[in-house]
């Protein structure tokens, strides 16, 4: 057991499958290999690169007085920033890459459809994990660098753009005719579609050089911010805890109080931040202790919404808890999901698979039905083909 997840990932080979590093190989894998490999690179940076040089500059510049980053020693600070985000923008996308693998699933288990596109998907991954290294400088557009540098990391933040663009597309298309079931996790993907595609939209005002002047270090960055990490990794990752919760614990949690949960997060979230773009719009600075009194009422709306959420969040925890005791005993596939998880008992036994089964289209929902008798989902009976003539 000495290779990494990445390797074996690649080398994997499996009945039905073969050797997986073709695009077919499911949406989260790609999203954990792509995870993997960019923990590695910018794990390499922070030991051997970008953080621990500027730090090692920064000890030098305030202990020997060698002017790095002091402008009245002829240093440039705008380096040292360049040396932060180039390290420190990745390792947003680190967490959000998952979170799109997860809503991948989702979407087509909850949609009853096959996803959309999966090619697409799956390579619009990897046009993510590649642009987040080059878009680090949009951090710096008021910073003093030059214009043709802003002018550069201006393009390439839209550029980012596309990519995420692409999967929305595909989600959005997954669901068009399918025949969609409002289960908990089910809202949570379409949680994640609203707050994701606000956290985007609002990032290509940020990258918009002349709007990102009057915008940078107020409030509207605090809400983008939130709207992407909050509303894309959390919001994904609360939708697969309710999604592989049976799964891993053998329990179902109520679904009446899981969509009150997930209704309370939803509202709450959005009286806490979409208010702050308000104030950002309007110049309400951030990393501020006092409060202009024009901006009052909206961090006033903004509590009320943290409580509501903090609510939602403590609501989730009880019904959670609360199912691992009195939760009724989980079917071994309680969504009709494809994936081979759902081909064992709930929670999976400890070798997992008395027989290895063969794995086949991890998107091919169609083929599972509803058994009133299991209380939850099975696999058709393939259809005897007539012998040939």
């Amino acid at each position: 057991m000495t290779e990494t997840a990445d390797v074996r990932i690649a080398h994997a080979e499996h009945p039905g499958v073969g050797h997986v590093v073709p695009v077919r190989v499911l949406a989260r894998v790609w999203g954990a290999l792509l995870v993997l490999t960019l923990l590695t690179v910018a794990v390499a940076r922070v030991d051997l690169g970008s953080l621990n040089l500027d730090l090692a500059m920064l000890i030098a510049d305030r202990a020997l007085g060698i002017g790095i980053f002091d402008p009245a020693r002829g240093g440039d600070p705008v380096l040292f920033q360049h040396f932060f985000w180039f390290y420190s923008h990745p390792a947003v996308y680190i967490m959000i890459l998952p979170a799109m693998g997860v809503i991948s699933e989702l979407v087509s288990v909850f949609s009853r459809k096959h996803i959309f596109g999966y090619s697409f998907i799956a390579l619009s991954s990897i046009a993510i994990a590649v642009l987040s290294f080059l878009v680090w400088g949009h951090h710096m557009f008021v910073a003093g660098q030059s214009t043709l540098s802003s002018m550069i990391f201006s393009f390439l933040t839209f550029m980012v753009a596309i990519p995420s663009a692409v999967k929305v597309f595909n989600w959005l298309a997954t669901m068009y005719k399918g025949s969609i079931w409002l289960a908990t996790p089910m809202l949570y993907v379409l949680s994640f579609l609203f707050l994701f595609g606000i956290g985007g939209l609002t990032g290509l005002f940020l990258g918009a050089l002349a709007v990102d002047v009057h915008l940078h270090d107020t409030y509207f960055v605090v809400a983008h911010f939130h709207y992407v990490m909050f509303g894309g990794t959390v919001i994904a990752f609360l939708g697969g805890i309710h999604y592989w919760w049976p799964k891993m614990f053998g329990r179902m949690y109520s679904e009446f109080w899981g969509r009150i949960g997930a209704l309370l997060v939803f509202v709450g979230f959005n009286t806490t931040f979409f208010t702050q773009f308000v104030m950002g719009s309007h110049g309400a600075p951030r990393r501020s202790y006092h409060y202009q009194v024009q901006f009052e009422p909206y961090h006033r709306l903004s509590t009320i919404g943290a409580y509501i959420l903090g609510f939602g969040f403590v609501l989730i925890a009880a019904y959670l808890v609360h199912s691992l005791f009195r939760g009724r005993p989980a079917p071994a596939n309680p969504w009709g999901g494809a994936t081979l998880e759902w081909r064992t008992a709930s929670p999976p036994p400890h070798d997992n698979f008395a027989v290895t089964p063969e794995a086949g289209d991890p998107y091919d929902v169609e083929a599972w039905r509803w058994d009133g008798e299991v209380g939850g989902y099975v696999r058709r009976e393939p259809v005897p083909q007539p012998a040939a003539p």
